[in-house]
């Protein structure tokens, strides 16, 4: 008997089925606010017994109320508002672009820390940590985007299925922001197969207020970046301000501090061993349901190139930042981000391999054929989906080098990367608005017109060129087959990296992108005077446009086509999971979400167990006086007098500074407030151990911990090294 083929999709009646809930192990998943009712009594019993002491309700009432309100999405990272006037707590990292920006190589906040003593002393932020967002609303909107009745459900073809989907996306989001001060997004959960809208509140105005010194905020650096144990004072404060009347405004020095509804309390006590803790935040991507195919190019191919790319282009801005000060602040957070990247990219492919992901998903992928060669009754969408979806991505893979150099050339701050932004741009405005590329629309001019701002403090014209010169080289030998002709013909077919770097320097001297105003007009600039610029940069992203277009052209022939086969590959999964016994939950994909945890320590490998938590005897015992162990003089006096005040932990006689938790975590949880029983603030959340890099691909209760700053540390540091007792008390309000 042939089974039909049913499209577009899924049948309903099996979907209802499969959305019971079921459990998952241990502490692992991420659940989305609206998700958190479903989990059912048994689950919120045994989190109970553990200390947990708020409901569903109480972090998320479905109505735009509860706990959750209080956390914020920023620039890639999370925050929590801690106080009734505005105050947010995040990472150092996730501010460090905000701290740099506001330095400069006589005020060098990066290095010396920073302290507003007044509120006139606060100053704006800028970079990610210029802009957060508050969730009031979530919304299913799935039957619009991809539903029966749907133009995505009438396209013809891959990339007409994408274009549909993107446009009732748009259609949506531009309903959403009718109301005043709202960004809202439309995300694609389970890989497509449901769409949700969220409605955010955004505010424009933030100020900094307290950033420990870069020795604190970052010691250890890459060498204990993703280790533990760890003793770093990853934390900094921020406020909101919103115009006289209460509303999100621009940056004004009329505004005033932001008065929320509803803000997470700082616990006034710590946290000890085995304590039940919430993470929330917005984490940004885990890759859980991946085909066996799909692993391996994580492993062998991405991860891998991803890596050595990075790890060449930190030797080249190191190389160029220790020319002079001011060279060294304006790459300080292009080194800091690709640091960050390559440790990761090392760890990834070290706990792919660990871990057996590939072989996992490999016995999983041949249980999932004998599985569906027995369900007749399933559709025959999902029995053809393995073989469909790894055919796209086998497709996908097909010069892969080539787009990998040309998408890290248009990412980086150069005088090339602001003009293909703004040739990019002005092709884009060529459209109706709605069906604009996601970023390219007129709600993101202002965007726009900030990141080239903040281009004036961050670009090091010689850093630029050194980097842009070993990326085009790199990208013309990967475009052997398929040559990028606009750089054969301005630097030459066989060019070398020093050749190239001669003829950037010419272009350099000839361009007029170092001046802020002219890259401001281009943003608006149409596509006619981009295109009869003289300037050698803009000339060069002219003609590198059919390249770029072509790729992103790709790339969407491949999204529609994942559009139809991943969310049946999915569902196929999870039918067989389900007869197991066993739960499917959404990856993530940076919207709002809690993972319970408990406070664990763990064991990496055989005969070494590590304890949960660390302290200021830490610090003491890793410091060398040198980098990336050096710590500023004030701190290290303070230590070694022990004069720890009231933050000491009784059972470690010392000032805590950081713990574990065996989390469900990933990039994006930055900055997420770790909540106590009590839903009190205990942390921030601000990596991962070595052992879990690769939890993207899988949670482990023996390898899954996530690490934590214990605010004992931070509010000890304000108070006691730097003297910020204002600020200690807006935090812990006297009773």
């Amino acid at each position: 008997m042939t089974r039909r083929f049913r499209h577009p999709l899924l049948l309903p009646a099996v979907l209802v089925l499969l959305a019971v809930p079921l459990p998952a192990p241990a502490d692992e998943g991420q659940w989305p606010p609206e998700a958190l009712a479903t989990l059912g009594t048994a689950r919120w019993g045994e989190l109970s017994s553990r200390g947990l002491n708020v409901t569903a309700r109480d972090l998320w009432d479905g109505q735009g109320g509860g706990l959750l309100t209080a956390v914020l999405g920023l620039g890639g990272c999370t925050g929590a508002l801690v106080s009734e006037e505005g105050l947010f707590l995040t990472n150092h990292h996730c501010a460090f672009s905000a701290i740099q920006l506001a330095s400069t190589p006589e005020k060098n906040y990066l290095l010396g820390g920073f302290v507003a003593r007044t509120r006139a002393e606060e100053v704006e932020a800028r970079g990610g940590a210029g802009r957060v967002r508050i969730l009031s609303r979530l919304a299913d909107v799935t039957d619009r985007v991809r539903g029966p009745k749907s133009a995505f459900a009438k396209a013809k073809g891959d990339a007409a299925r994408a274009d549909a989907v993107e446009r009732a996306k748009n259609e949506i989001v531009a309903e959403c922001e009718k109301a005043p001060d709202r960004r809202c997004a439309v995300a694609a959960f389970e890989d497509g197969r449901t769409f949700r809208l969220m409605e955010q509140v955004e505010f424009r105005d933030v100020r900094l207020v307290y950033a420990p010194p870069r020795d604190v905020g970052d010691f250890g650096g890459e060498e204990d970046n993703f280790r533990w144990p760890r003793h770093t004072g990853d934390f900094s404060v921020l406020r909101v301000y919103v115009s006289p009347d209460g509303k999100p405004a621009p940056f004004s020095k009329e505004n005033v501090p932001y008065r929320p509804k509803t803000w997470l309390k700082v616990a006034s006590k710590g946290i000890a061993e085995g304590d039940v803790v919430m993470i929330a935040g917005y984490p940004g991507r885990t890759q859980r349901y991946l085909t066996p195919s799909a692993v391996a190019n994580q492993e062998k191919w991405f991860y891998p190139l991803r890596g050595k790319t990075f790890s060449d282009l930190i030797a080249i801005l190191e190389t160029e930042g220790r020319k002079d000060p001011d060279t060294a602040l304006r790459v300080a957070a292009a080194i800091k981000s690709y640091g960050n990247g390559e440790t990761n990219a090392r760890g990834q492919v070290e706990g792919l391999a660990r871990n057996g992901v590939f072989a996992k998903a490999e016995a999983e992928a041949k249980e999932l054929a004998a599985f569906l060669a027995n369900r007749k009754d399933l559709p025959a969408a999902w029995a053809a989906a393995p073989a469909e979806l790894e055919r796209v991505l086998a497709a996908d893979r097909a010069g892969q080098d080539r787009r990998f150099f040309l998408e890290e050339i248009e990412k980086l701050t150069s005088h090339l990367g602001s003009a293909l932004s703004a040739v990019r741009r002005a092709d884009e405005r060529r459209k109706p608005d709605l069906e604009r590329e996601a970023g390219y629309q007129e709600r993101d001019l202002d965007r726009a017109r900030q990141r080239e701002k903040d281009v004036t403090r961050s670009l090091a014209p010689s850093a630029a060129r050194r980097a842009l010169a070993y990326l085009v080289a790199k990208a013309q030998a990967a475009s052997r087959e398929k040559p990028v002709q606009a750089f054969d013909e301005a630097f030459g077919k066989e060019a070398t990296v020093a050749s190239i770097e001669a003829r950037l320097a010419g272009m350099d001297a000839a361009t007029a992108l170092g001046d802020e105003n002219v890259r401001l007009a281009n943003v608006d600039a149409p596509w006619a005077t981009l295109a009869a610029s003289n300037d050698p940069h803009v000339r060069l992203a002219v003609a590198l446009h059919p390249d770029f277009a072509a790729l992103r052209a790709a790339r969407k022939e491949t999204n529609g086509a994942l559009l139809v086969w991943r969310p049946n590959y999915l569902s196929a999964l999870e039918a067989l999971r389900s007869s197991k016994g066993k739960a499917i939950y959404p990856d993530a994909n940076a919207t709002l979400r809690v993972s319970f945890a408990t406070v664990k320590g763990y064991s990496p490998r055989e005969a070494v167990t590590f304890t949960p938590r660390t302290s200021l005897k830490g610090v003491l015992e890793k410091e060398r006086g040198a980098e990336p162990f050096a710590s500023p003089k004030r701190v290290l006096d303070a230590a070694r007098a022990a004069d720890f005040g009231r933050w000491a932990d009784p059972l470690l006689g010392s000032v805590p500074v950081g713990f574990l938790t065996d989390g469900d975590t990933t990039g994006g949880n930055s900055g997420s407030p770790t909540m106590n029983g009590n839903g009190e603030v205990v942390g921030l959340n601000f990596d991962r151990v070595w052992e879990n890099v690769a939890g993207d691909f899988g949670w482990s209760p023996e390898r899954s911990r996530n690490v934590n700053v214990d605010l004992r540390y931070a509010l000890w540091m304000m108070e006691r090294v730097d003297g910020a007792d204002a600020l200690v008390k807006e935090l812990l309000p006297p009773k």
